[in-house]
């Protein structure tokens, strides 16, 4: 009984301690700001990946969102985002808008992994949009 109530104890505080294997996550978040959009695409990018981004798809999942506005988000011309569980690392935070919604996919396509869809155009260069992910990083503001 003595030995079980141990071997729970130190299951416990292993469970409870903090991570020293070098595992730790973090939360990336803030503010795209536009004049006109029904849907925003923001994703996280590697240096590697982000070389050659026009050609690849998006960044999978945690590192992809696709925020669908809402009439309330167009009308106020800006939403949130959150990127959880995102590892430490150096990261690009590229942000597209869509303001016509040309979805030519079924709806249920549509909702397949955020990797089947690619990015057409950009003109910033990787010093201007990387961050350092070591930490909670808050308050990121992209504007169009």
């Amino acid at each position: 009984m003595i030995l079980a109530r141990v071997i729970a104890l130190m299951c416990l505080l292993l469970f409870l301690s903090p991570r020293a294997d070098g595992d730790e996550t973090y939360t990336v978040s803030g503010e795209v700001i536009f004049p006109d959009a029904e849907i925003i695409f923001i994703s996280l990018y590697s240096s590697e990946r982000f070389k050659n981004y026009m050609n690849r798809p998006l960044p999978p999942h945690p590192f992809s969102q696709i925020l669908e506005l809402n009439p309330e988000q167009r009308k106020a011309g800006r939403v949130s985002f959150v990127f959880t569980q995102i590892p430490s690392g150096t990261y690009g935070i590229l942000a597209f808008r869509d303001k016509k919604v040309r979805r030519i996919l079924d709806q249920d396509v549509f909702r397949e992994p955020l990797s089947g869809y690619t990015v057409n155009t950009f003109s910033a260069n990787w010093e201007d949009i990387k961050i350092k992910v070591d930490r909670d990083i808050t308050g990121i503001k992209i504007q169009f």
